[in-house]
């Protein structure tokens, strides 16, 4: 989970501090920090409602093949874009650590070994291509370690650098709050750094069977008794409920190291360097052994976060073609071998050919992150909230809480019930019938009108959906640059 959210982000959180002070960074990343946890449950709790294994499977499963097939293609293009960025870093990394071994700056004195297509065909060769063929995120799991601790050193460096020495030249001086036009900045910046939405469902998918297995063996279904058979229904929804609460657990650990990593270094590179650029690296002398070890891990983390995004991106388009051509649909990793090998092959080469070609992706590509972006996070889990089939789950046996809010007023009572219904780990009860609570609900609804949690965080989800992409629109197409 942490590798599919920490990327070049990272890097860029000192400038969003620069643009909003490094107390309105810290209540930006904190409330990222929080929406995207709660985004994630949902989207969590859908996967288990709907039984999906894949980001565009729920959407089939919840919404159609049509819209299906609308998001894969955006995902599609989306991770070909967040890929073939993952090798630029890893190019510019490898150019930048060259540079400082050689203390030079001179970029016509490179032989091809020391150039950032050579790192780009290595890497996309020896490293991307075995790994990206793993039919399991399981598999990539060892690897994935190098996100965390390219993290966590990272923001370690920064601290200490921070503490040991400032600005030099006290030009300017770091500012609490600051709230301009270019605040906006900070805003996209940070919200797509916690993006790891579109993998979550397959990580689910693979927890929940290894969970599941040992569970399951046990039970002993006798058809002809069934009161046994009630029995294990009851074991088979205990096991899935405790596969969901694991899973909120992982969500919570991962968004919590990313949100500690995202503030330390966004908030100390900010106080030492009040001028810093949108690359923090670039604040710290190419020659400094110990920020050179920090781009080190950066580009170590840009290689292994590669196969991670191909996953999502394989079964997106194994999705779209077998829509298509009329194949079988499979769970992500899990099509025939020539499908699954040659549509990882393809797409490493072509990812690779574009980062061979380009600097920078250009404005287009920015353009579809910034509207994937605020879809995957913000929109999809909103259409969520207000599907009949979430709705009805959430409903649970009443309890003494409801007596507690029974006298308070309708609109209250329905915000603070939906609240818990959403946050409540457990199935409908039951002692209680999704049928029997929902014409309860309706004979309540019979004497005042009501609006639920779910429709007012639906759209509190839209409105942020709608700011975070204007803001990216203004960032790419309208400001003003100095």
């Amino acid at each position: 989970m942490v590798n599919c959210a920490v990327g070049a982000g990272v890097l860029a959180t000192p400038y969003a501090a620069r643009a909003c002070g490094y107390v309105g960074a810290f209540v930006l990343i904190a409330s990222t920090a929080i929406v995207s946890a709660v985004t994630l449950r949902i989207l969590v709790r859908a996967g288990a409602t709907f039984a999906s294994e894949s980001f565009q499977g729920l959407v089939r499963d919840a919404f159609g093949a049509r819209a299906s097939r609308a998001v894969a293609a955006t995902l599609v293009a989306y991770l070909f874009g967040s890929c073939v960025a993952y090798l630029i870093i890893i190019g510019d990394s490898y150019e930048r650590v060259v540079d400082g071994f050689k203390n030079s700056d001179d970029s016509t004195a490179r032989a091809f070994w020391e150039t950032r297509r050579c790192a780009i065909v290595v890497a996309a060769t020896c490293v991307a291509t075995p790994l990206s063929l793993a039919r399991e995120l399981t598999r990539l799991a060892p690897s994935s370690v190098i996100a965390l601790l390219a993290l966590a050193y990272t923001a370690i460096a920064i601290v200490i650098k921070a503490v040991m020495n400032s600005d030099v030249d006290g030009r300017s001086t770091a500012v609490a709050w600051t709230l301009s036009e270019e605040s906006i900045l900070a805003v996209p910046i940070v919200v797509f750094a916690f993006q790891c939405h579109i993998q979550v469902l397959s990580i689910f998918a693979e927890l929940s069977a290894s969970e599941g297995e040992g569970d399951r063996s046990t039970f002993d279904v006798n058809d002809e008794d069934d009161e046994l058979e009630l029995n294990d229904r009851a074991r088979s929804r205990d096991v899935e409920r405790r596969r969901v609460r694991r899973m909120y657990d992982v969500i919570a650990y991962a968004v919590g190291a990313c949100f500690v990593g995202y503030a330390l270094v966004g908030e100390f590179a900010y106080l030492a360097h009040p001028d810093v650029s949108s690359n923090v690296l670039d604040s710290y002398d190419k020659r400094d052994k110990v920020m050179m070890v920090a781009t080190i891990f950066m580009g170590l983390n840009a290689v292994v976060s590669f196969p991670v995004n191909h996953h999502a991106a394989r079964a997106a388009i194994d999705d779209l073609l077998a829509d298509a051509f009329g194949w079988a649909r499979f769970p992500p990793g899990r099509a025939p071998l020539a499908r699954h090998a040659s549509q990882t092959l393809a797409f490493v080469f072509l990812t690779a050919f574009v980062a061979f070609m380009v600097n920078d992706l250009g404005k287009v590509f920015e353009l579809v992150g910034a509207t994937c972006g605020s879809l995957v996070m913000f929109v999809v889990p909103a259409a969520l909230l207000l599907h009949p089939k979430m709705r009805d789950a959430g409903l649970s046996k009443p309890s003494r809480v409801d007596d507690d809010l029974r006298d308070l007023d309708d609109v209250t009572r329905n915000l603070l019930s939906s609240a818990m219904g959403l946050l409540a780990d457990d199935d409908v009860s039951d002692d209680v019938s999704v049928s029997e609570a929902v014409t309860d609900a309706a004979d309540d609804a019979e004497a005042s009108p009501k609006i639920s949690g779910a429709e007012v965080g639906a759209a509190a989800l839209l409105i942020v959906a709608a700011f975070v992409a204007m803001s990216n629109v203004y960032v790419l197409f309208f400001r003003r640059d100095a």
